[in-house]
């Protein structure tokens, strides 16, 4: 097994997690939701988005207004989430976890982050339908706008929310297109919340990211053919096999000798860890 920990960026980057969780979690409140909170909830869920394909927000806001979910609001120092739970699927309140997250990449703007908590899970369409926004996304934000942050899926929602608090704090990189921007915010979104799960303490990230990266491995052998996904152009490229290229690029070995041929995919959930709620 590769001591990824000997790359010399991952010290560094894990001793800024491990100082995260060294303190305690953001103090927060849970607030009372507003008019105007529903007012912007109703609003981004008309709007067009060409990642909800599934319809995922516009399906929140008739849970809603059918009264059978809830919405929570949490505000801390660093801006508010709002929450759209499910009153017979309800999603997990990861708020430590998630005030961490914007603590680490979003420290000096104020946030506003909506997450309407669907519990439609990503799944595989059938072979003769290419996999595209419906299957794979969970959520948008705009380049360098901490207050535009939406997630649709409670499935996976911290992973989500690291990915989207990367655009929103504008780590993109300028030079190259979309296919390989979503590559490398994706790529870096599971190396921290591999951090996040190990709280920075390098041997435990060691041991997650390997069990990530055989995940990832294992997924793309199971999709790649069936789906033709050969290059950038195809949509799932960006996910599923461009993280692998970043992951690579920055020096992780990544080996197919063990990866099960044909492996049979039940779910296209990107992660397999989830930090504690600590």
């Amino acid at each position: 097994m590769q001591t990824m920990t000997q790359l010399p960026w991952t010290i560094p980057f894990l001793k800024i997690v491990h100082n995260e969780y060294s303190k305690s979690p953001p103090k927060y409140k849970n607030e009372k939701v507003l008019d105007s909170d529903i007012e912007y909830i109703l609003k981004t869920a008309s709007e067009d988005d060409p990642f909800d394909k599934g319809g995922l927000k516009k399906e929140s806001v008739l849970e809603i207004q059918s009264k059978r979910a809830d919405i929570l609001k949490s505000t801390c120092e660093y801006g508010e989430i709002l929450v759209v739970s499910f009153k017979n699927s309800p999603i997990e309140l990861h708020w430590n976890t998630w005030w961490r997250a914007v603590r680490l990449l979003s420290p000096n703007h104020q946030v506003r982050i909506l997450i309407f908590g669907h519990p439609r899970k990503r799944v595989l369409p059938s072979e003769s339908i290419p996999i595209g926004p419906e299957h794979l996304n969970g959520g948008a934000a705009m380049r360098c706008d901490s207050e535009t942050i939406v997630i649709y899926r409670s499935e996976e929602v911290t992973r989500v929310l690291l990915h989207e608090l990367f655009h929103a704090s504008c780590s993109d990189p300028y030079t190259k297109d979309t296919p390989h921007i979503e590559a490398d915010t994706e790529a870096w979104a599971e190396i921290l919340l591999c951090a996040m799960a190990a709280k920075g303490n390098p041997q435990a990230w060691n041991r997650y990211m390997h069990e990530q990266i055989n995940w990832a491995l294992k997924q793309a052998s199971a999709i790649q053919s069936k789906y033709n996904i050969k290059s950038p152009e195809d949509y799932a490229w960006r996910y599923i096999i461009g993280r692998l290229e970043v992951w690579k690029s920055l020096g992780i070995k990544i080996s197919t000798t063990n990866v099960i041929k044909h492996y049979k995919l039940s779910t296209l959930r990107f992660t397999i860890c989830e930090p504690k709620n600590v």
